[in-house]
């Protein structure tokens, strides 16, 4: 067993690109608790923000994380991770949906 066990998952809520930033936000289902951190990360450019959670009812919500994107944003990926005291999730590599 490990220090952390990667318990949890990750739902994405929204993604997209608005002025030149990507801006995407998420939730820890099934995990209501303060304290831990939510991380956003571009693989491709190694850019990542982390922002406090927040407790919801039996949900942990990840808030708006918004990161500058350079190059194009056709394709861009990225993922959600969150980390706590006693939970640790990450979401799968998610492509940005298209503007409608």
């Amino acid at each position: 067993m490990t220090d952390e066990p990667f318990n949890g998952q990750i739902l994405i809520v929204t993604s997209e690109v608005r002025d030149g930033r990507l801006e995407v936000t998420a939730m820890v289902p099934a995990v209501a608790e303060s304290g831990g951190t939510c991380t956003l990360t571009v693989p491709s450019s190694g850019a990542s923000v982390t922002t406090q959670a927040s407790e919801g009812k039996d949900v942990t919500y990840c808030g708006v994380m918004s990161i500058e994107v350079t190059g194009p944003t056709q394709d861009l990926a990225f993922t959600v991770s969150y980390a706590s005291a006693t939970t640790k999730a990450e979401s799968s590599l998610t492509t940005v949906e298209p503007a409608a």
